[in-house]
Order: C-alpha cells, then structure tokens, then sequence
C-alpha cells in the first residue's frame, strides 16, 4: 500500500510547461516558447527573461560582449545599441548591461537615447549618458544623464532643458469673411489696324 501511494505521488505531481513544452520550430524543447535558453550565454531565468540578440557574441564565464545590431527586450523596454556587456550571477542570469555607441530606449511612449547606457534588471533602471535626449508624450528633454524607470512614468533628466511640444491640431475655420472675387470684365476686342 505504501508503494502505491509513493508511485501515484511522483506520477500525479504536476508537470512545469518547460518540461511539457514539445517543440513548434522542430527544433529541440529547449526552443520551444516559454523554454530556458541554452545558448551561448547558458540558462536564462525566466520569471522575467532578458532576449539579448547580436551579429556576433563572445562570452565568458561572467560576462558576454555583443556587438553588431544589439538588440535587448526585457518587460517593457526595447534598448537597441551597437556595442553591449552583459554581466551574469550563477547560474547565468543577466543582472546588468552596459551599451555604447548610437543607444535607443523605448518603453511605451518614453523614449531616451545617447551614446552609453546601464541598465540593472533587478531594479529595472536604465541610465543613459553622452549627450542623453528623451521623450514622454510631447515633451522632449535633454542633459547630461537620463533615468529612466521601467514600467513607471517615472522619467528624471539632469541638467534638464525641456521643450514642451504642443499635439498637432485640425485645422480652424477662419471666423471672418471671405474677400469677395474680383469683378470680371468682358474682354476687349483688339483695335483694328490701318491698311
């Protein structure tokens, strides 16, 4: 009796969706949506995973250096840069990376950009600097540091210049008269020339 009830324990236990994950692209579970990724940068933690894509990757035991249409979504932001460093904490989850070179951030109608940026996942802060500009709505900004908090509204800008951006409107009706039309007159005939 007691073997059966050790049996039907471990049989009945329920399964994780990445162990009943089958793949969709035939390629092995591990590409299959909703999988940890054993790529060249090992396991990702998935409660809030960080997709990291690049032309060329090179990686280490803590950290990987991307370069090449670096390409960052976790959450709510999209970073774009040229040049990335990210930095791992066994077993292999990112824990902070840091862009150089022609950075872009968005996240829902905040954008900020510059040439370097960190960003801390944990916290979910990005920090951009060189010649930092950001956006929120119509108001545009720039200074010598953004930060920018994910999945806030929270934008702050230091050494702030703000232009305040008025939305396009429809055009108003003009509220007086037209100019009346010029009059026209009957075309006159040429004089006749002498023979």
């Amino acid at each position: 009796m007691i073997e059966f009830l050790v049996m039907a324990f471990f049989v009945a236990q329920p399964v994780p969706a990445v162990a009943a994950a089958t793949p969709t692209d035939g390629g092995t579970p591990a590409a299959a949506a909703g999988s940890p990724s054993q790529g060249p940068l090992g396991p990702v933690d998935l409660k809030e995973p960080v997709q990291i894509n690049a032309d060329l990757i090179e990686g280490g035991k803590s950290q990987a250096t991307l370069t090449g249409n670096v390409k960052v979504k976790h959450r709510t932001l999209d970073l774009k840069c040229d040049r990335m460093t990210a930095y791992f904490a066994p077993p292999r989850v990112v824990t902070r990376v840091v862009c150089t070179g022609g950075v872009h951030a968005v996240d829902g109608d905040r954008m900020a950009r510059g040439e370097r940026a960190e960003y801390d996942v944990a916290s979910g802060v990005l920090v951009v600097t060189g010649t930092p500009e950001a956006r929120q709505g119509t108001t545009y900004m720039r200074g010598t540091k953004v930060r920018l908090t994910l999945g806030s509204e929270k934008l702050e800008v230091e050494n702030a210049v703000i232009i305040f951006e008025s939305p396009p409107s429809a055009p108003t009706p003009s509220k007086r008269k037209a100019a009346p039309a010029p009059a026209r007159t009957a075309p006159v005939a040429p004089e006749a020339a002498p023979r």
